[in-house]
């Protein structure tokens, strides 16, 4: 399960920014469940900064505050406090955590922290050893100075005597830009679990959420986790799972030293909708004054280390630089296993498509597209020390500049198996051979099309829509879908355990057989797409309950605990299509489900999750009446926001949780043909975020 313990209700109609803490107050006033205001133009230090007609002027102030559950602390839109910055303790709680926000309207709050330092190491937001904290709506920025130092946009540390294990970080539509530190501790967003004596206890963080900010221009990295489990002679033992339930997500990084995004040590990370551009000694300094910069050799744009479990999907990532090596968009690095990277675009990374290090074992590479990869380090996908078990299937590889690269390598320690991937060869790259490399039903088109032969292997052009014409990730489907006379279609090989779903979430599989390539079939087309963002119902509608949308993040709420809740959205028109979601039950024993082909209260299907019978259920409701026809046992806490997918083809209904399928079940009945999409609770209080629909 992913993301656990999801935003409070209580606190998720809020739109809130900036708080902070300063160097050793003497004793810090206790902040327990109160709002602060700052104003750096019009407050003062001496008002009570408890209401928005009295706020304080310095974040110097706030620093003076200890704060505890439900303490709000809001920085003015258009605020820009100068050579200052926050460093806090203390926590919130699950219902009433700390936050850091904004009030009023207008531009995000500035904290330029400058060259200002605590203990050597310069920051704009700094929590210590806190738990419950929601961190959003700030613009932070340090600029370029001769100083060499560590230096963070926002810093979640854990340290010292106080380490210990946290949980509850919300990092949410933040701008952290021109922030340059001197070694891999260092960048835009980071949490740290730092061990300074051996007898530190060591600091781990459950339930993270990283969303909807921008990084750009910052050295080091753009946003990590990182623990000093890894630093040589350390005691510490979570070097695999320091970091459990982290999901970071539609973030854009940009202009980065090293590394875009960086997930280690972690269990289950969910990794979707981000974007990476210039990864790799792109910052723009003037080197005159910025001198310490680290040396770099080898970065990737997305990926993880020592980590199980991780899942990366929906992400696009172009011009990863190649220094010395590397230079891939994904990678599988040491020790990453039972990972997949699923649904993402690349394009015009130096390196290659895919990296693939040593100790790993049962990973999984599909339904992704890369368009012009540039192949410069050991080929498209590249296993230069070996690695366990990787599964390389349903993917496109287009090559149209020349690359000389391998499109495929071997593996000596593992074995690597290629099925059902289309490749549009236009450079002399060729592929490998033996070795750990096993193929099936694979297209080759292009240059050296006879090599590798195998079961199945087509050399025919797979006849895509507009090959090297995709301009982003939401563009990529219609590019690589294969004509209608293409001999890839219907002529790949069938996989079991295949996510599901294509490229374009398209249900698995149509036609007479599996098509090749990432795009089954006709493109899917999106019928119906909302994150609830902007504060607003969308194309959604309130049938019966307490609903409202807001938040941080944005979702749809449904508060009522008594009666049925209904909303709906789309068109009672659709037939064939399969709706996504993430959604959490906020009621103990409670429940909330996903409608398909809805038509009115009284006629629908419905995936429930049911807390109270700890099962994922299958409903359909004919003339009123609601009937069980499947159920799967599953463990779900109260609070816990997971993802749920419904698919309904003709008579067909499959039931999908955290990406596994566990419902099959097909209708008797000629009924409940067509209809629109909706959620459902009964009794209950529940969130819904992310619902997509794809037909």
């Amino acid at each position: 399960m992913r993301t656990k313990r999801f935003i409070a209700a209580t606190v998720a109609a809020l739109a809130l920014a900036g708080g902070l803490l300063v160097a050793a107050p003497a004793t810090p006033a206790q902040a327990v469940g109160t709002t602060y205001y700052v104003d750096a133009a019009s407050g003062s230090d001496s008002n009570s900064g408890t209401s928005d007609s009295a706020p304080w002027k310095t974040l110097t102030k706030v620093n003076t505050l200890t704060p505890g559950p439900g303490t709000r602390i809001l920085l003015k839109a258009g605020s820009v406090f100068t050579n200052q910055y926050l460093d806090l303790t203390g926590s919130g709680t699950a219902a009433d955590p700390i936050v850091i926000g904004r009030y009023g309207t207008g531009a995000r709050p500035k904290i330029d922290f400058g060259n200002t330092a605590v203990g050597g190491e310069g920051f704009g937001v700094r929590v210590t050893n806190g738990s419950h904290w929601t961190i959003s709506e700030l613009e932070i920025t340090s600029g370029q100075h001769a100083t060499s130092m560590r230096r963070n946009g926002i810093l979640l540390l854990g340290a010292g005597a106080g380490g210990g294990a946290f949980t509850g970080i919300r990092i949410l539509n933040n701008h952290i830009h021109d922030v340059f530190g001197r070694d891999r501790r260092t960048g835009g967003i980071n949490l740290h679990a730092r061990q300074a004596s051996a007898s530190d206890p060591e600091s781990t963080w459950d339930d993270v959420l990283i969303q909807g900010n921008t990084v750009d221009n910052v050295a080091d990295t753009g946003i990590q986790t990182m623990t000093d489990a890894y630093t040589t002679g350390s005691s510490w033992t979570h070097t695999l799972d320091a970091f459990t339930n982290v999901v970071i997500r539609r973030n854009t990084v940009t202009r980065i030293h090293r590394d875009g995004i960086l997930v280690r040590a972690g269990v289950d990370p969910l990794v979707e909708y981000n974007t990476t551009d210039r990864v790799g000694t792109y910052t723009e300094v003037n080197t005159s004054v910025v001198s310490y910069l680290p040396a770099v050799s080898v970065v990737a744009a997305q990926w993880a280390y020592y980590t199980s479990g991780a899942v990366f999907q929906y992400n696009e990532a172009s011009r990863t630089r190649r220094i010395d090596g590397d230079g891939q968009p994904w990678d599988f690095d040491t020790k990453v296993t039972n990972s997949v990277y699923q649904y993402n675009y690349s394009h015009d990374n130096e390196g290659g498509t895919l990296l693939m290090m040593d100790q790993t074992s049962n990973n999984v590479f599909r339904y992704n597209i890369s368009q012009n990869d540039l192949d410069r380090s050991n080929g498209a996908i590249s296993i230069p020390f070996g690695g366990g078990s990787l599964a390389v299937y349903n993917n496109v590889f287009y090559r149209s500049q020349g690359q000389t690269g391998l499109l495929t390598t071997s593996n000596s320690a593992g074995v690597a198996t290629y099925t059902n991937n289309v490749y549009s060869n236009g450079g002399t790259g060729t592929y490998a051979i033996g070795g750990g490399a096993v193929y099936s039903n694979n297209t080759f088109f292009g240059a050296n099309s006879s090599v590798a032969p195998h079961t199945g292997k087509l050399t025919s052009d797979p006849l895509f829509a507009a090959p090297g014409g995709a301009t982003s990730i939401t563009d990529a489907v219609a590019a690589y879908a294969l004509g209608s006379a293409s001999p890839s279609r219907d002529s790949g090989a069938v996989l079991a355990t295949n996510g599901g779903i294509d490229f374009a979430g398209r249900a698995l599989y149509q036609g007479a057989g599996p098509d090749r390539g990432a795009v089954e079939a006709a493109a899917a087309a999106v019928l119906s797409a909302e994150t609830f963002e902007a504060g607003s119902f969308g194309g959604w509608a309130a049938v019966a309950g307490s609903w409202t949308v807001g938040g941080v993040p944005g979702a749809l709420r449904q508060g009522a605990v008594t009666g049925e809740a209904i909303a709906s959205a789309g068109s009672t028109a659709w037939t064939d299509y399969s709706a996504t979601a993430r959604l959490a039950v906020a009621t103990p024993d409670g429940n909330a489900g996903l409608l398909v082909r809805y038509t009115d209260s009284a006629n629908f299907l419905m995936l429930r999750l049911n807390l109270d019978s700890g099962a994922l259920e299958l409903y359909k409701k004919v003339a009123g009446t609601l009937t069980l026809v499947a159920s799967q046992p599953v463990s779900v806490d109260v609070g816990e926001l997971v993802s749920v997918r419904a698919d309904v083809r003709g008579a067909t209904v499959e039931g999908w949780l955290d990406g596994k399928r566990l419902i099959s079940w097909s209708n008797p009945a000629a009924e409940l043909t067509a209809g629109k999409v909706g959620v459902r609770t009964a009794s209950s209080a529940a969130v819904v975020d992310e619902v997509v629909v794809r037909g």
